[in-house]
């Protein structure tokens, strides 16, 4: 018959020997290939997602300056807490009164009108002075604002560890969705070098036309150039998750295949009101209803206890003070007192404030609804999402094994001399197109399913 004509003229003794040379000099290549491989291989380090996660919180350089944040709010409840405690300075000083002052007091008592007193030239004061506040509510109110900002200060730094925990997880699913793309198509890419290999034999024997063989050859050299470019792209990824990580750059690193089996499907529980994004702006709310009350202690009288420990002398030339007598004599002065201030009137500055503060406080207020209400539609969106992406994984996974089913089938009857190199192109085109549509959605269905463990706040099963 027709097929065992064809059959027998494509595996002639003469393309057996051209096909047993060209294998020779393939796997001789191959060999050579893989040594290369095998020693790249071991260069690199495979990192799994969860070392990653791991190294980005450790090392990552945004999120130790959140860490410092966090360590500078702490002193500045210290520093605040220091205005409590007593104040002691130790002051010097020395005048030389070019021109010196006079006192004119009532000089009765001595037979005058007024008694003049002329002041010494030089005089010099030394000593130590206290200062400690008793009663100040707007010290206390500071305290109290520094421990909500060092409050504040941390979950800014739990949520910057939760976004860098997204971060990381979405450029490692991208480098491992190139990964897999890579892998495909290099499978498809040996595929047809098969077929081209036995459309070389049919074009040998006469039964193929050379535009088939050129045919598949240009879909050889599509097939190529996308995968070089999924490789360029792949390093462009290893190069941003590295900077994620701080990874040196220097170093080969590979991220561990694509296992879609393992995709685990997400418990839609329900919008989780205690994520970081709504207590940070519950702790800003807070914040600013005590600016108001700062704003209001200004108003307040405050309590000072005061002490100074003085000496003093005079003379009236700078050389007596290195010889003995009354001019080198030191007067001392000290004692305690207790220091009232009371705000009467400062042009209205603390009504400004305190009106000011009261603004804020209200947009304080409807940020928090306003996020809240957000964060509730995107947990909505968020699940549809994730039905929606699983749906379509699993009818494109399915759809991409039935082109791969077509293909084989369209293959073998190529083989066979039943269908044509046209029909092979088309299902080979369609393989492709569904692999590219598969490779899409498993990266949208674990994207989806990141955003919606967030939402949920199940981050932890991140792995």
């Amino acid at each position: 018959g027709k097929v065992v004509t064809l059959r027998s003229i494509s595996y002639s003794l003469e393309y057996q020997k051209k096909y047993i040379k060209h294998k020779k000099m393939k796997k001789v290549l191959f060999f050579c290939i893989a040594l290369c491989a095998i020693t790249m291989v071991k260069a690199q380090e495979t990192l799994t997602l969860n070392q990653c996660l791991q190294m980005a919180i450790d090392n990552n350089l945004s999120l130790k300056i959140s860490r410092n944040e966090v360590a500078k709010g702490k002193q500045t409840i210290s520093e605040n807490r220091a205005k409590l405690y007593p104040q002691i300075n130790a002051v010097a000083q020395l005048n030389d009164n070019f021109t010196p002052p006079v006192s004119v007091t009532d000089g009765s008592a001595y037979g005058k009108s007024y008694n003049v007193t002329k002041t010494l030239q030089y005089n010099a004061s030394a000593g130590l002075q206290l200062q400690m506040p008793l009663y100040n509510q707007m010290v206390l109110t500071a305290i109290d604002i520094s421990k909500t900002v060092d409050h504040l200060n941390q979950l800014s730094y739990e949520k910057a560890r939760e976004d860098l925990i997204v971060q990381t997880a979405k450029a490692y699913y991208m480098a491992q969705n190139t990964l897999e793309q890579i892998r495909l198509v290099n499978d498809n890419i040996k595929r047809l070098e098969e077929l081209r290999d036995i459309t070389q034999a049919f074009y040998d024997n006469q039964m193929s036309l050379e535009v088939d063989l050129k045919r598949v050859n240009l879909n050889i050299e599509n097939l190529t150039v996308q995968r070089d470019n999924a490789v360029a792209m792949l390093d462009q990824q290893y190069t941003m998750l590295k900077y994620v990580i701080d990874y040196p750059a220097d170093k080969a690193i590979q991220v561990t295949d694509m296992e879609p089996a393992k995709i685990e499907e997400v418990k839609a529980n329900g919008l989780n009101t205690g994520l970081y994004e709504l207590q940070l702006l519950e702790k800003k709310k807070e914040l600013t209803k005590k600016q108001t009350k700062l704003a209001k202690d200004g108003y307040l009288p405050t309590l000072s206890l005061t002490g100074s420990l003085m000496y003093s002398a005079f003379t009236d030339k700078f050389e007596h003070w290195f010889h003995s007598g009354d001019s080198n004599h030191w007067y001392g002065s000290n004692g305690l007192g207790l220091q009232v201030r009371v705000p009467i009137f400062d042009g209205f500055e603390k009504r400004s404030k305190i009106r000011r503060a009261k603004i804020e406080e209200d947009n304080a207020r409807i940020g928090y609804e306003n996020a809240l209400k957000g964060m509730q539609a995107n947990y909505i969106n968020a699940v549809s999402e994730v039905n929606n992406c699983q749906r379509n994984y699993k009818k494109q996974s399915d759809n991409y094994l039935l082109a791969q089913d077509v293909y084989s089938v369209t293959a073998d009857q190529y083989k066979e001399g039943v269908s044509s190199m046209t029909a092979v192109l088309q299902d080979e085109m369609r393989m492709s197109e569904a692999m590219n549509n598969y490779l899409t959605a498993c990266y949208s269905y674990k994207i989806a399913n990141l955003s919606l463990l967030k939402l949920t706040g199940q981050l932890d099963q991140v792995k």
